[in-house]
């Protein structure tokens, strides 16, 4: 691990909480790995040896049915953990983990990790929160799967990128839009279509950069609020 890992290391919300000795037990055998696009990380069934945190880049978390249907449940980006519930049960992966660009991701071997939750008090009340906002996000998932059809899924995706409330907005996707299309339970077929029934309240696309005329208008068209953000 190098000074730049550490500093990224640190400025997480969950290693904030250590100080610098329990910061270095920690991660006395962690390894911090370069991994190169589409590399993967560990497989859904396998046994949990390391918890990980993407240090630089974007790691996809996918499931596969026995029929070799797959999609990918959600998309963790740097200064996140991911996966921690098979780590700290020691139960199987329910996902696969991917890395979607170029990554760079540290791997804390588990049992140490689980030892630090039993000795760093501070260390397991941060995680409570981590583990929450992760649970609060697969619940806004599983609404906008019940809730909204395949086009305000899109809209509230587009809204939860920007930070206006109003007037227009320009963004460029992260990711590909077949990515995209799996992260939202669609086909690509699925999401082109969706780009085109929000062409009526305002939305534009080229390739992966998206203008929304009236940013006022796409919120009420999809009910995205606060509690979407």
């Amino acid at each position: 691990m190098d000074s730049d890992d550490r500093k990224l290391l640190e400025a997480t919300e969950l290693f904030a909480a250590l100080g610098e000795e329990a910061i270095n037990r920690l991660t006395l055998n962690a390894v911090a790995q370069t991994v190169p696009k589409g590399t993967v990380l560990f497989l859904q069934g396998d046994r949990p040896e390391f918890v990980h945190l993407v240090l630089s880049g974007r790691v996809s978390l996918g499931a596969e049915d026995a029929h070799g249907h797959s999609t990918i449940v959600e998309i963790f980006r740097e200064g996140q953990l991911f996966i921690l519930a098979a780590a700290i049960l020691r139960k199987p992966y329910l996902m696969t983990a991917r890395a979607l660009v170029d990554s760079r991701v540290m791997m804390i071997p588990t049992d140490r990790f689980n030892a630090m939750l039993d000795a760093e008090p501070r260390f397991s009340r941060a995680l409570v929160d981590v583990l929450a906002e992760h649970w609060r996000l697969l619940v806004r998932q599983i609404k906008d799967l019940k809730l909204r059809s395949a086009g305000e899924r899109l809209g509230a995706y587009l809204l939860m990128k920007i930070d206006a409330r109003s007037g227009t907005a320009v963004l460029r996707l992260d990711e590909e839009l077949n990515v995209i299309a799996a992260r939202l339970g669609m086909t690509p077929e699925s999401l082109s279509r969706a780009f085109g029934n929000l062409r009526a309240h305002g939305v534009r696309s080229q390739g992966r950069q998206v203008t929304i005329e009236d940013v006022a208008k796409l919120r009420a068209q999809v009910s995205f609020d606060d509690l979407d953000g």
